[in-house]
């Protein structure tokens, strides 16, 4: 029989990036409508040149305006750096003190409430 070759293993070595600390979450204002309208009004602005300025179809600001529709991350991008405006705000979470539980859980002891 022949010499069995042994052959030395290459480790690999991996490297691993600091996770990046997380981002501030942002949510939508509660009159984005309005306050888009208000600010397209003080640049006599009609919805449709508005529309034409930013490369959106009408119907889509319309939408947004009357909050039919709220706006994707892209549009609302593109109306706050027009308008000059800011239409999101950071998101607070709040944690809710402990309870002590007797007897019984009921659905208040388990919901977390938004404001």
């Amino acid at each position: 029989m022949g010499e069995i070759e042994t052959v030395p293993i290459k480790k690999k070595i991996v490297v691993i990036a600091p996770k990046k600390e997380l981002e501030e979450e942002t949510v939508l204002v509660d009159n984005y409508g309005k306050m888009i309208v208000e600010a397209r009004k003080k640049r006599n602005l009609t919805r449709e040149e508005f529309a034409k300025k930013i490369k959106e179809k009408e119907s889509v600001i319309r939408r947004v305006e009357t909050e039919e529709m709220m706006p994707d991350d892209a549009l609302v991008k593109k109306i706050e750096r027009f308008l000059e405006i800011k239409l999101k705000k950071a998101y607070e979470k709040t944690i809710l003190g402990k309870k002590e539980i007797k007897g019984s859980l009921t659905l208040g002891d388990v919901v977390e409430l938004k404001e």
